[in-house]
């Protein structure tokens, strides 16, 4: 389909803007649907409140020769077709819809699943207003169910048809089913997530303070927390209030998605199994004293690093990069050191060009150099260290000496005494401990790896849960691998290699938890994910499979 098929008149205009949507997505009018059943919970709380509103739309469309089914928030298919006539279920599995298929308009262009789920509101698409081609020969109505509380989108109930018409009675028929479902929703909401929509209301409604209630399924905001934060954001804020206990508050700055500086404000709220309320505000802003700083106050460790690389390069004395394998002490020197004259020194290299070899040309370069690193120093041979030493403490005017190590608190005594030496010191903090801003090192070095890509929410929050031994470089390796496994530029959980598939729910799981998740993932894993098999090799029953799946957070 071409931009001048798109702008023939020809379509209504919603249409019109779905196709453009649709062929700016790279979507091809021939292509097939797709079918990712990873992830996919036969006892999620939508498919709760729908399964008796499902049981009883198939009773009421018996001999209309329509079929109803469901899908999630991510427009993709999780309730089984609901049809009385087999042909037109049948010919519906033809075309690809079946149980994990994915309608997202990014994946199958416009039609009554993706495209209500893009506007917002619910849609009928006739049939030569579907951007498939295998689609044309039927007709759809697709009806948003929304949270009464949170205001989200959970799903989307279509009905379809074939024929070149929709049935104008779909409409307030399926209007109906949503708002029943939408009922039990309510009805079935955690004790948990109204204590955090309770914390959530209690917040007095200031101008240009963004508020958020977040917790392992529960986002809610206000207009300002809309305008102010991306998606990514709020993976990023879920990680500010992983350490904090119950009732514990904790004032930090961070920098969001958009490059704007923010204060936050975390508060976790007591029986919110995790939930916490998050009070942001633009540091540039007027009112910004609304939120008192306290003594929790604190930089995030690349504002910090930054202010110290600053600092580094007006400098001209020693420096010492410590930091664990992985965090960047390379890049950190390469910042410092920028267009200066600079010979690289690395102690590994003396093993194979000898001690003596390796500190003639050392003392060379200092004789030539403006700056003269020496990586990894906790190799170095202790004949060399009192040259090392030497040069440290050498007085002004003298080329300028960088090293790199490792943390120096693990260092041997004799080596730590040299690093201890320099004047100026630089700690690099392991990834670990820097899960706050997962979102924003990943993407960059997305940036770098794949230009145009970008990772998908819940593939952060996946990689914050991570232990990441080996830290940024870790990372990087992580990062190109999901690159090369993605089918388009989102990186999703499912692209990510298979160990980093964990998020941050089940990584608060306790030893004997952690335990039988691994035991139920292994199962699943050798059964090729058949849920019958792996219940049988666990020896437990298959509903219990699926309820310790749930409770342990494993997708499968």
């Amino acid at each position: 389909m071409s931009e001048k098929e798109i702008d023939t008149g020809t379509v209504r205009p919603e249409i019109a803007l779905s196709w453009r949507r649709s062929h700016l997505s790279g979507v091809n009018p021939s292509t097939s649907i797709t079918i990712n059943t990873t992830g996919v919970d036969p006892n999620s709380r939508l498919l709760r409140a729908a399964a008796p509103v499902l049981d009883q739309i198939s009773q009421q469309i018996v001999d209309t020769g329509f079929c109803v089914l469901l899908a999630d928030r991510d427009g993709r298919i999780v309730a089984s077709l609901r049809a009385d006539d087999r042909r037109i279920r049948r010919a519906v599995e033809r075309l690809g819809v079946v149980n994990g298929s994915l309608l997202g308009e990014d994946c199958a262009g416009t039609n009554a699943v993706g495209t209500p789920l893009e506007v917002g509101h619910s849609m009928v698409i006739h049939g030569e207003e579907h951007y498939l081609d295998s689609f044309k020969g039927i007709s759809c109505y697709g009806q948003p169910v929304i949270h009464p509380v949170t205001r989200r989108v959970e799903g989307i109930l279509d009905m379809t048809g074939a024929g070149a018409r929709a049935n104008p009675l779909f409409a307030p028929f399926l209007a109906r089913a949503a708002a029943d479902i939408e009922t039990r929703l309510l009805e079935g909401s955690k004790a948990s997530e109204q204590r955090l929509f309770s914390a959530f209301q209690r917040v007095p409604n200031r101008n240009h303070v963004a508020v958020a209630a977040i917790g392992d399924d529960f986002l809610l905001t206000n207009r300002t927390a809309m305008d102010l934060l991306a998606t990514a954001d709020h993976v990023s804020l879920r990680s500010l209030a992983v350490d904090l206990a119950p009732d514990q508050s904790r004032l930090v700055t961070v920098h969001l998605v958009s490059g704007a500086q923010a204060t936050v404000k975390v508060d976790r709220v007591s029986g919110a199994k995790g939930g916490a309320l998050f009070t942001i505000q633009e540091v540039d802003r007027p009112e910004r004293a609304a939120i008192p700083r306290s003594r929790d106050h604190r930089l995030s460790h690349s504002e910090r690093l930054q202010e110290e690389l600053q600092r580094a390069r007006r400098r001209v004395d020693a420096l010492s990069i410590s930091g664990e394998p992985g965090t960047g002490r390379t890049t950190a020197v390469a910042d410092v050191v920028g267009e200066s004259s600079v010979s690289w020194f690395n102690a590994t290299s003396i093993a194979f060009d000898g001690t003596e070899a390796w500190t003639s040309r050392l003392i060379q370069a200092i004789r030539e150099r403006d700056a003269v690193v020496v990586e990894q120093i906790e190799l170095l041979p202790a004949s060399v260290l009192p040259i090392i030493s030497d040069l440290v403490a050498a007085e002004e005017g003298s080329p300028r000496i960088i090293l790199t190590s490792g943390p120096i608190s693990d260092l041997p005594p004799a080596i730590a005494g040299v690093a201890t030496r320099c004047p100026t010191r630089i700690h690099l903090a392991p990834l670990r401990e820097r899960h706050a801003e997962i979102a924003e090192l990943a993407q960059s070095i997305l940036a770098g790896l794949a230009p145009g890509y970008r990772i998908a929410p819940n593939a952060v929050e996946a990689l914050a849960a991570a232990q990441w031994s080996g830290n940024i470089a870790e990372l990087k390796v992580v990062l190109r691998s999901a690159v090369d496994a993605s089918s388009s530029p989102r990186i999703d959980v499912p692209d990510l290699p298979e160990d980093y598939r964990v998020t941050a729910r089940a990584a608060r799981l306790g030893g004997r938890e952690r335990a039988e998740r691994q035991a139920i993932a292994e199962a699943l894993k050798s059964c090729g994910g058949n849920k019958s098999h792996a219940s049988a090799q666990l020896g437990i029953s298959r509903s219990t499979l699926y309820a310790r799946m749930r409770a342990l957070d494993v997708t499968g």
